[in-house]
């Protein structure tokens, strides 16, 4: 390769093939809601239109009981892309690219796209369900990428509760529940008829966010995130308690440890200050970063999801 043709000597764009390239899973799926909601607003098309006066009535792509009866069996995916309008596109994509982003560094594109589809379907079966037994009607219509975003945010949330969120001053777990607490609200509200005008289907939507947001955090739960903080499943044990062992475990010896020699001039010149922190980074973070750069968040185990989130609480503090 020349010297020119290398990222930091470019002068131009790099080539679309290679711009292509660098795209990951947050990318198309952000780039497919902003395509869609193109074609149908900006270019008018893919909408369902009265058939006398041809005025148009809504996009096309959005999911109901009737769309299935009548064989748009797309409509379980399609809906996560389409949007009512411009308040509602706003919305989702902000949300989706704020919580997008971190479950594709966090969980690998794989894991985002797993996650994105099964909190929506989860999302939409809930939808469909409190529109046929609790609202009586098939015909309500369900459309957002606000639905499976929700999921994204909760399986973020799980991994990384105590982060801030921009320009609040809420842990992103505290979020996230306020979420999931103001959409049942507003679902039962709209529910019993609170919300009749401008929500005429807002318990469908609003319980497809919490349904979307259980599997999500589901999700990451499987993956071994969140649960009990280690300090709690490890309590210290006091001075004056007595810790019952085995003979055999008690007449063990431990191995010697091999003696090594370290360089502690060099040390001293990498970390000056001698920062505690400095050294947690180089010794256990660092190499635990380098894997997700290169396999993903799932190739983590146990141990190393734990030593990120100790040392995410010490930065924190």
């Amino acid at each position: 390769m020349s010297l020119d043709d290398r990222d930091y000597m470019r002068t131009r764009p790099p080539p679309l093939g290679e711009w292509l390239r660098r795209w990951t899973a947050f990318h198309v799926v952000f780039a497919l809601n902003v395509a869609v909601f193109f074609v149908q607003w900006g270019l008018q098309e893919a909408w369902l239109r009265d058939a006398l006066t041809g005025e148009p009535i809504r996009p096309l792509g959005g999911l109901s009981l009737d769309e299935l009866t009548s064989g748009h069996f797309w409509t379980p995916f399609s809906f996560m892309f389409v949007h009512s309008g411009w308040g509602a596109f706003l919305s989702s994509l902000l949300l989706l690219w704020m919580a997008g982003q971190r479950v594709q560094a966090l969980y690998g594109g794989r894991n985002l796209v797993l996650i994105h589809a099964l909190a929506g379907l989860f999302g939409a079966a809930v939808s469909l369900a409190v529109s046929a037994y609790a609202l009586k009607s098939t015909s309500l219509v369900l459309m957002g990428a606000s639905v499976p975003a929700m999921g994204l945010l909760l399986a973020y949330a799980v991994a990384m509760p105590e982060e801030e969120v921009p320009l609040l001053r809420l842990s992103l777990w505290r979020f996230a529940r306020l979420l999931l607490a103001g959409s049942t609200l507003l679902g039962l509200l709209s529910w019993m008829g609170a919300f009749p005008e401008w929500m005429p289907n807002g318990a469908a939507v609003c319980f497809a966010h919490v349904g979307a947001g259980l599997a999500g955090w589901y999700f990451a739960r499987s993956l071994g995130y969140g649960g009990v903080p280690a300090h709690l499943l490890n309590p210290p044990v006091s001075a004056g308690s007595v810790l019952r062992r085995r003979p055999e475990m008690a007449r063990a010896q431990r191995p010697r440890r091999p003696v090594v020699e370290v360089d502690m001039e060099a040390v001293r010149r990498e970390n000056p200050r001698n920062d505690p922190l400095v050294d947690l980074m180089k010794d256990e973070i660092d190499p635990i970063l380098d894997k997700i750069n290169d396999h993903g968040m799932g190739s983590l185990t146990d141990d190393e999801r734990r030593a990120l989130e100790r040392a995410s609480r010490r930065f924190l503090k």
